[in-house]
């Protein structure tokens, strides 16, 4: 009986570590989604901008 809660107890502890590791897995998920998105923004406005100021001294 003994063994058998130590086990289990052994099995929790476990469990605990894979839960965490899945949700700092799924936080890093979202970040790194989160700044790509943010980064191609920036690039963009960044392209459009360049564009104005180009076509702005062709006139």
């Amino acid at each position: 009986m003994v063994r058998t809660r130590k086990v289990g107890a052994a099995l929790a502890r476990v469990r605990s570590e894979l839960m965490d590791a899945a949700g700092l897995g799924l936080l890093a998920t979202g970040v790194f989604s989160w700044s790509t998105t943010a980064g191609f923004l920036a690039a963009g406005v960044a392209v459009l901008g360049m564009n104005w100021r180009l076509n702005e001294g062709a006139e």
